[in-house]
């Protein structure tokens, strides 16, 4: 047995013994257990916490059920059951989105889940276990607290609003108990930036193969993720766990015609996502820079960049001098790649929201890696 089997043997073993703990557990026992456990993040995707399992860790997502999911009608449907436009899916903007339901969530868990277990592909965290639960008296996320502001920025539609005011007045939540995986690929890669040149350029390397391996495997199993920036993006050092599923969408989920579209546009997004988000990443990581000057310097390495990883020798080619520390401030999420800050209104995103953040820049069709590593350095 090779060390990758026996590490999926021990996952898989892992897998199993915590879902069956959880499964034994009553509602009144998994809640005084989820009620006992540290919080270690909350968003408009949820809380989520650290719960101990029989000395095993697991991440537990809360994820708000509203009242309209809760209908008999509306039970594990992944139909948009509130109407929101398509632009919605797009991870972009300073006022976080309403997200697209908990059901949804729980059925790309589902399916990641049993990609993991078949031996199908091991980037994605195991679903360990899932409960509903009475849970009211949850404060909105500070992104969608301001509901007026909230929806006028999404547009100022009747769905958006709906959805944002059950999310407000829900009365109960979905529990995900997660597999732990212990760094996001943000933190882990920004120490390895800080290790040095050479550590830098491994790793850069690995993650552009770890990325275009997921996302083409994801992909081509009719999941488009459409948020996977690095902070959705876990590792353990050895590989990639693709995470956080709010956004997603599925050829085998529930679509209206408009959603259908939407994913028959969007087969290559995720994999231009990834590639600008890198890109732009080692743009500040490295050398700090401001937004402004990080579009300016892409622009200039691209003409020495060419598809596939060649390049012309670096001649000519643009050197900028790295900065002593990284700068301190996290890249938001790129637009679409190959689309400017304010084309979302040409896919039927309203002229006035959702608007991009100042900081953020795009790569039109980022190469999927520079090989002249003066780029980088």
């Amino acid at each position: 047995m090779t060390t990758s089997d026996r590490t999926r043997v021990a996952r898989l073993a892992a897998h199993a013994a915590v879902a069956t703990a959880l499964s034994l557990h009553s509602d009144h026992r998994l809640r005084e257990l989820v009620d006992a456990a540290p919080a270690i993040g909350s968003g408009f995707g949820g809380t989520t916490l650290r719960l101990d399992v029989d000395g095993t860790p697991v991440f537990v997502k809360r994820v708000r059920l509203t009242d309209l999911e809760r209908r008999p009608e509306n039970v594990r449907s992944t139909a948009n059951v509130f109407g929101l436009p398509t632009f919605s899916h797009y991870g972009i903007g300073t006022i976080g989105g309403p997200g697209w339901g908990a059901w949804r969530e729980l059925a790309v868990h589902t399916m990641t889940t049993g990609w993991v277990i078949a031996g199908d592909h091991e980037g994605f965290p195991l679903m360990h276990h899932w409960r509903v639960l009475p849970d009211a008296g949850h404060p909105l996320p500070a992104e969608l607290a301001d509901v007026e502001r909230a929806v006028a920025y999404w547009g100022g539609g009747p769905a958006v609003r709906r959805r944002i005011e059950e999310l407000r007045d829900s009365s109960a939540s979905l529990l995900l108990f997660l597999e732990h995986i212990p760094q996001t690929l943000h933190d882990w890669l920004s120490a390895r930036v800080d290790a040095g040149d050479e550590v830098a350029e491994a790793a850069c390397a690995w993650v552009d193969d770890e990325l275009r391996t997921a996302v083409g495997f994801m992909n081509a199993r009719g999941l488009l993720h459409l948020d996977a920036h690095f902070e959705n993006i876990l590792t353990d050092g050895h590989r990639l766990y693709v995470a956080d599923y709010g956004l997603a969408v599925s050829s085998r989920f529930e679509l209206a015609p408009d959603e259908a579209t939407f994913f028959d546009e969007h087969q290559t997004y995720d994999q231009d996502y990834a590639a600008t988000y890198l890109v732009n990443w080692l743009a500040v990581a490295l050398y700090g820079f401001a937004p402004e000057e990080r579009r300016a310097f892409v622009r200039s390495c691209a003409p020495w960049c060419r598809p596939g990883g060649s390049s012309d020798g670096g001649r000519g080619h643009p050197r900028a001098r790295r900065a002593g520390r990284r700068g301190g401030g996290r890249l938001p999420p790129p637009v679409p790649a190959g689309e400017p800050g304010d084309a979302l209104s040409v896919r039927g995103c309203p002229a006035g929201g959702p608007r991009q953040p100042a900081s953020t820049s795009t790569v039109a069709r980022a190469p999927s890696r520079c090989s002249d590593s003066s780029a980088a350095r």
